[in-house]
């Protein structure tokens, strides 16, 4: 039952649970890549083989971020379209605490990219891939110069700020699910977890944690 696509009461589908999974897989490669395109830029205006470096990164960062895009604005049509599981409801302020973590978390892995796609846009001057091919995805704002106000450098920090504030929610995200394994011994990670089946234990009320 752990891998029917639909959601129940007591758990998640397997189609959420993929889409769970394959968008924390992508985001732990993205990131990485994200920083070491930024460390070889000033190789590649060197040699050819920091080019190379800085372009294969930029393929993984930039490919990767219009993926987590995609998979996110699906995951949030699958969660509208489908029930989500009940929440524990123990605690006054744990419903409206989750809320604003998971809502924070699906703008920022919204945003992320798209801050991403609008820096490259409005510099001009760099490809912007997917996976191998050149400029196969279009700007989605006109160039403009390097120091506007609204250029590269806006976008650009916007994109290195949204990356610290999505650190900090899946930090409190991950530290919520395991003390919810750990302290309160409830189902809330089991439910989520890939091929677990939930527990028979304490019924949850209320809203998704």
């Amino acid at each position: 039952m752990g891998t029917m696509p639909e959601n129940a009461a007591i758990r998640w589908g397997g189609l959420s649970k993929a889409l769970h999974w394959g968008t924390v897989l992508l985001v732990c490669v993205a990131v990485p890549a994200g920083y070491l395109m930024s460390f070889t830029y000033p190789l590649s205006l060197r040699d050819t083989q920091g080019l190379a470096l800085h372009e294969f990164a930029g393929q993984i960062h930039h490919t990767i971020g219009f993926l987590i895009l995609a998979l996110t604005l699906g995951r949030l049509g699958w969660r509208w379209a489908r029930p989500v599981p009940a929440g524990d409801r123990s605690f006054p302020l744990q419903g409206p605490i989750s809320r604003i973590t998971h809502y924070g978390l699906y703008a920022i892995l919204i945003l992320a990219p798209v801050s991403g796609w609008l820096a490259l846009s409005v510099f001009g001057l760099a490809p912007i891939w997917f996976f191998n091919q050149r400029d196969l995805m279009p700007p989605i704002a006109a160039r403009r110069p390097v120091d506007d106000t609204y250029g590269y450098g806006f976008f650009a920090h916007a994109h290195l700020w949204l990356i610290y504030i999505g650190a900090v929610l899946l930090a409190l995200h991950v530290a919520a699910a395991l003390w919810h394994h750990f302290s309160r011994r409830d189902d809330t990670l089991r439910r989520m977890w890939p091929l677990a089946q939930p527990a028979v234990g304490r019924p949850f009320s209320g809203e998704e944690p």
